[in-house]
């Protein structure tokens, strides 16, 4: 039986009703995570599955295996930060349904992944792995990623072949520098789980699960809503918050925590 995705409580927990937050954190990124995000208020977040569990997962697989492990507690809102926004959308919707109430949501630069959102990622982990690399076979996983995203049809066949090229390129470099193979494994294997993660939150309904929501957004133009023309921005929420800050601090921002508190005040729960 496949290991599900489950919850872990960040910070002072003193029972009651709980916020939930879903996010992508994994160790050493440079991006604030929701941990830094001070609500006065106790948050779960999601854990994602066992490396190599996640195998084959899809949008439902997350979303199942998160609302059946849900703390028996009321849920106060639900968050979600980048593509992790895409599946708080689709959290937020069944514990709507579940409860008959409206469960209010709060995204911080949301992102409904596309093959550019792969590539982009791609470049920042190849990028970050230079010194493993070398200069010769980071510039081939360049270009390999390059022709990968002209040749590939979508997010899941972007996704899959930039796995191919890393997985490869990765496993070499580490070979021939001798590292260990339990930091190749893991270090091939976070980033098959990242791809997964993406690929599946590009599969929800991004536009009818936002519709409500409450948008914090960063001023960095290539993240969250920002690259999105007025119109097209506008028609995903009329709730958005605009905070002078570069995505990587967005979490951890007094003032956009501020405001954060605030909305969940408005739909809190009884105690």
């Amino acid at each position: 039986m496949t290991t599900m995705p489950s919850w872990r409580s960040l910070g002072p927990d003193p029972g009651g009703p709980i916020v939930l937050a879903v996010d992508y954190a994994a160790t050493g990124r440079p991006e604030a995570a929701f941990g830094d995000l001070a609500v006065g208020h106790p948050v779960w977040e999601t854990v994602q599955p066992p490396l190599g569990a996640e195998d084959g997962f899809d949008l439902a697989d997350y979303v199942d295996g998160w609302v059946a492990e849900i703390p028996d507690r009321p849920v106060e809102a639900v968050l979600g930060y980048c593509a992790g926004a895409a599946f708080a959308g689709e959290l937020a919707a069944r514990l709507s349904e579940r409860d008959g109430r409206a469960v209010p949501l709060l995204l911080f630069d949301p992102e409904s992944p596309t093959p550019l959102t792969m590539y982009y990622q791609y470049r920042k982990v190849v990028e970050s792995l230079a010194a493993v690399l070398g200069a010769e076979r980071t510039a081939a996983a360049v270009a390999d990623g390059d022709r990968a995203m002209a040749e590939a049809d979508g997010v899941e066949q972007v996704g899959a072949a930039l796995v191919r090229i890393f997985v490869g390129a990765a496993r070499a470099a580490c070979a021939e520098a001798g590292l260990e193979d339990e930091y190749v494994d893991e270090l091939t294997g976070t980033y098959r789980s990242f791809v997964r993660y993406l690929t599946a939150a590009s599969q929800a309904d991004h536009r009818k699960r936002w519709a409500g929501a409450y948008v914090f957004s960063s001023a960095t133009p290539t993240s969250g809503l920002n690259p999105l023309d007025p119109v097209a921005r506008a028609e995903l929420t009329d709730r958005e918050l605009r905070f002078d800050v570069e995505h990587a601090d967005l979490l951890r921002t007094t003032a956009v925590a501020d405001a954060a508190t605030e909305v969940l005040a408005k739909g809190r729960v009884a105690r």
